[in-house]
């Protein structure tokens, strides 16, 4: 119990909720007329949209992890991922190094105790969070337009720019999901002196 409690603290809820947005405003657009978006007051957006906001959101994000998230993965733990990552790493070594000294640890130091380790490994699942919320954001976006057609195909409103919106998110958390490997490839690679550790994946 304890630990399903961990797993819905309140920024994995505040990270979903945001996403669920995404979903709400997609499934409005998709199936309302824009002059019904006048009709929205405060207590239908506190009652309704914001609870349907965080379910949605929730849901989808399990979605992506357990059945999508998987395939993705897949790809970046590939050689040819790997190979690709090393002809475009899409993240100079200067900035690698950058990273790792504003994360309070030297890349090139020779001591690597249990807390620095453990101070990496945070940044990479800060990092990691985002990235999911930029999938997921885009997963909302699709499901929330997708299920506003299916409920009335007469919609009224056009929903392209949140088509734009989903293609820029996707396309904004594989680029991020590409550099955070390729500092997982530096921080594995022996010639930095790290110890042989298991770092998180995203």
């Amino acid at each position: 119990m304890d630990s399903m409690l961990n797993a819905f603290n309140i920024s994995f809820l505040l990270r979903n909720a945001f996403s669920g947005i995404f979903f709400v405003i997609a499934y409005y657009v998709a199936s309302h007329s824009p002059l019904e978006f006048s009709k929205i007051d405060v207590t239908t957006l506190l009652s309704i949209a914001l609870p349907v906001a965080l379910f949605a959101g929730v849901t989808a994000y399990g979605i992506l992890r357990s059945l999508l998230y998987p395939f993705i993965e897949y790809f970046f733990g590939t050689g040819f991922g790997m190979a690709w990552r090393q002809c475009i790493p899409l993240i100079s070594d200067s900035t690698i190094g950058t990273l790792l000294w504003r994360w309070d640890q030297d890349d090139k130091a020779m001591t690597f105790d249990r807390e620095r380790i453990k101070d990496i490994n945070k940044h990479l699942n800060d990092w990691s969070d985002l990235i999911h919320l930029q999938y997921n954001s885009a997963l909302c976006i699709a499901l929330g337009a997708g299920l506003g057609v299916v409920i009335d195909p007469g919609r009224h409103c056009p929903y392209y720019p949140l088509i734009v919106l989903a293609v820029l998110l996707i396309l904004s958390a594989f680029v991020s999901n590409w550099r955070h490997h390729s500092v997982l490839d530096r921080i594995r690679n022996p010639t930095n002196k790290l110890p042989d550790v298991r770092f998180s994946q995203p």
